[in-house]
């Protein structure tokens, strides 16, 4: 079944960078916006340098005004809508916003038609914004494993300022994480992010300049030996940023086995914690991370506004656990 999606903003950007192209530049502006569709606008002419047209190659000079007119679309975009059980946590006539589950994937790709969270967002709502013909609706993105708050435009206007928020560091993100070791109270994790070149799946950082700078800083809130329980505060929202930042101080996150969490590292600990560890896994049985809270300034009123994602079910599992593991 296909979805008819439609909508019309205009709006400009003023250039804060130099010496990287068009394309690269947007495409991280809209972090929802894939590169080859970004590409596609400058083609169209419905981006615009200084009132010219260029090409997608173009190398930004950090003086330059981009024009963006993303106009109506009479497209049908090829999305199948799915009954698919949404947390609505919030919904207005400009945005959604929804506490997604763990294992529900965002949107299509890599092989992925069905079964999304844009499955159920088309099938659920009939206006969502279209700068994305395959990612209606969306701003940004969490994990497959990852549960909690993610917000969804339902207009290019919404969509466009939202994107602008998170460019200009004005949004406000809390995750909560249980992680592996007794980490420090608190701490700033920052350095550069990119693809690890033994396993291009995933990523590295480093302290050189070769990749995406990226920020996180980190708060304890409990420590039941020999897991800790934290929040977490991305200043930058870069691909697996905070899995990359606590692999990188050695507190993994449980049950990532992708950055040095899996079930491996119960022998770097005492045999007596090796039931107890072996539980928790078990328990948790995915990435033991959930977006808590996100603090917007509201794209119509300009007031600020936070949503927050209960506590997931096997969070409170595993903390129940380790809570009365410490009274054996």
């Amino acid at each position: 079944m296909n979805s008819k999606i439609e909508d019309v903003y205009k709006d400009s950007i003023k250039v804060n960078k130099e010496n990287i192209r068009l394309d690269i530049f947007l495409q991280e502006y809209f972090n929802s916006i894939s590169r080859t569709k970004i590409k596609e606008y400058i083609t169209e002419k419905k981006i615009l340098i200084n009132k010219h047209s260029v090409k997608p190659s173009y190398v930004l000079k950090g003086n330059e005004i981009i024009d963006c007119d993303f106009s109506r679309s009479n497209k049908l975009v090829n999305i199948t809508p799915e009954k698919i059980n949404l947390d609505i946590i919030y919904e207005d006539d400009y945005l959604i916003v929804i506490n997604k589950s763990s294992g529900l994937v965002v949107h299509p790709g890599n092989g992925i038609s069905n079964g999304t969270l844009v499955n159920g967002l088309v099938f659920h709502f009939s206006k969502l914004s279209s700068l994305n013909d395959l990612r209606p609706g969306i701003i940004h993105r969490l994990d497959k494993e990852t549960s909690g708050v993610i917000l969804i435009a339902k207009d290019n206007e919404t969509h466009f300022k939202l994107s602008k928020q998170f460019e200009n560091r004005e949004i406000n993100k809390v995750y909560r994480a249980i992680v592996w070791g007794d980490i420090n109270d608190k701490g700033l994790i920052k350095g550069f992010i990119n693809r690890d070149r033994k396993n291009r799946t995933t990523f590295v950082l480093n302290d050189h300049e070769k990749g995406k700078y990226s920020e996180s800083s980190f708060k304890k809130i409990n420590h039941f030996p020999p897991l800790s329980y934290i929040e977490i505060y991305p200043k930058t929202g870069r691909t697996h940023q905070i899995r990359v930042h606590l692999k990188s101080i050695a507190n993994s996150i449980l049950c990532d086995n992708s950055y040095g969490g899996g079930e491996d590292k119960i022998k770097s600990y005492h045999m007596k914690y090796n039931s107890l560890l072996k539980l928790a896994i078990k328990s948790m049985k995915r990435v033991a991370l959930h977006a808590y809270s996100i603090e917007i300034i509201h794209p119509k009123t300009l007031k600020k506004i936070k949503f927050t994602a209960p506590i997931p079910h096997d969070f409170n599992k595993v903390l129940k656990i380790l809570k009365e593991n410490q009274n054996v």
